[in-house]
């Protein structure tokens, strides 16, 4: 590539075109030094810089400076609305401190407090079992007093006093309750409840037995039925002292009898055996006598253990000593001399 002496002299004279400027250019760059001929040291150093016409330079500076000052204004935009923003924030938190007031804020949230409902105490059930061979004597927490006879259970809840005192037996106990008229006492036996406000009495509805039983000894009560699963037929009895209740689940029937000592009575007393809390070892001995039959039995078995009813001469001996042996959980066996009773 080679340019004129002609175009390089008018380049260095600054005055080109773009065009022409540019092909100098690309000469100069691909060349290592100048000919001596076209430009001597000292008028290289003497060569003023190439000049650009007003025009152009007047078109160059308004580009820069709308673009320039285009930046400065939105910097300065920025700039205004952080400092507004700042000066919002501190007058809002000058003016809540201002009309703060401690009292008031602490009404307003009592106010908007969102109410829970009151947290009562947890029903926790306390059981007793009679592991023992002996009767078993509990203090409930009204003040009433409840005999368990052996292998029997009672449940009631803590706390025990609201409405109604309430307990649940399966087996045997005497119960003697503390009057109070205002909280009637319930005891539930095998679907069958017996209500009393103030008296002495002992039921006996153990687990296996198909009889269920209240002795009245003082007071009044009030036995019914409450289970409607099992079929029970519907029954309310009041018993004053001295009346039984004998409720059969086989045949599902009741009964309510006098309760008594063993006695004859006139025309009876060939046909009818009344007992009042008599000791199985007495029971045992006057059945013999009455049937003529031997009953072979441990004394020790029979141990605090009696018997309430009234026997008919007109039922088995076999049927009275089964009834008998389940509300006892004895066992009752049949032998060739007679039978035989035992744990």
């Amino acid at each position: 590539m080679s340019v004129s002496e002609a175009l390089l002299d008018k380049y260095f004279k600054g005055q080109c075109s773009p065009e022409e400027k540019l092909e100098v250019l690309n000469y100069l760059n691909a060349i290592d030094e100048l000919p001596d001929h076209l430009l001597s040291q000292t008028e290289w150093e003497e060569t003023n810089d190439a000049q650009l016409d007003e025009v152009k330079t007047e078109e160059m500076f308004s580009a820069i400076k709308k673009e320039t000052i285009a930046k400065v204004y939105h910097l300065k935009w920025i700039k205004i609305v952080s400092a507004a923003a700042i000066l919002l924030a501190v007058l809002s938190i000058g003016l809540f401190n201002l009309n703060w007031n401690p009292s008031a804020s602490k009404i307003t949230l009592a106010g908007n407090k969102v109410s829970t409902p009151e947290k009562t105490n947890p029903i926790n059930w306390k059981s007793v079992v009679n592991y023992t061979d002996h009767q078993q004597l509990v203090n409930l927490p009204d003040g009433s007093t409840v005999k368990i006879f052996p292998g029997a259970e009672l449940r009631y809840a803590i706390p025990f006093v609201k409405n109604k005192r309430e307990v649940f037996l399966n087996g045997k106990s005497f119960f003697e309750v503390s009057k109070d008229t205002n909280h009637p006492f319930v005891v539930y036996a095998k679907g069958i409840a017996t209500t009393a406000l103030g008296t002495s009495f002992t039921i006996t509805a153990l687990e296996k037995s198909k009889f269920i039983k209240v002795e009245l000894h003082t007071g009044k009560v009030l036995v019914k039925n409450i289970d409607t699963v099992r079929n029970i037929s519907a029954f309310s009895e009041v018993l004053l002292p001295g009346k039984e209740l004998v409720y059969n689940s086989m045949l599902n029937k009741i009964s309510v009898s006098d309760k008594g000592t063993l006695l004859a009575k006139g025309k009876n007393s060939s046909r009818e055996l009344n007992f009042q809390q008599a000791s199985l070892v007495d029971v045992f001995d006057q059945l013999e006598k009455h049937y003529k039959v031997k009953i072979t039995y441990d004394r020790a078995d029979l141990a605090e253990m009696s018997f309430t009813g009234i026997i008919k001469s007109t039922q088995s001996i076999d049927t009275i000593l089964e009834e008998i042996a389940e509300l006892n959980k004895l066992n009752q066996i049949k032998t060739a001399e007679g039978f035989l009773i035992r744990k």
